[in-house]
């Protein structure tokens, strides 16, 4: 068996991941968590697969960008905190989410919004680093 590049890595982690937590919103309850974790597992043997392949080059921009783009990503996400939090604004992403999860508890879409809110922006941040890195570099 030929060994996957890593970005054929990075897309088979994305792909599988993302296909995952689609059906684990679909199912919910416990099978949809057992399935989420699943996504996790995914997610994580993919991408360790895909930095195992690359080269220092590659490594180096990855290390770069997640931490400065996590960074700034992160203080992005919250400068722009007090704008999301408005009634109008919050309200109804909460209503969504509170759709999607039918939790008993009035806490866990505000928490699983905030998780996804952060992880967002310091992905955002990586991103726009990582492509800033390429553009420098080549």
């Amino acid at each position: 068996m030929s060994r996957l590049s890593a970005r054929a890595c990075r897309i088979i982690a994305a792909l599988g991941f993302w296909g995952l937590i689609a059906l684990a919103v679909m199912i919910r309850g416990t099978g949809g968590l057992l399935i989420a974790y699943a996504a996790i597992v995914w997610l994580a043997a993919f991408s360790l697969q895909a930095w195992r392949t690359q080269d220092e080059f590659e490594r180096a921009a990855q290390k770069f960008s997640w931490v400065f783009g996590g960074l700034f990503g992160l203080m992005g996400s919250l400068a722009l905190l007090p704008m999301v939090t408005q009634p109008g604004v919050i309200a109804p992403m909460l209503d969504c989410v509170a759709g999607m999860l039918e939790a008993s508890d009035p806490v866990a879409p505000a928490f699983l919004l905030g998780v996804v809110y952060i992880v967002l922006g310091q992905l955002v941040g990586f991103l726009v680093c990582w492509v800033g890195w390429h553009v420098a570099k080549r």
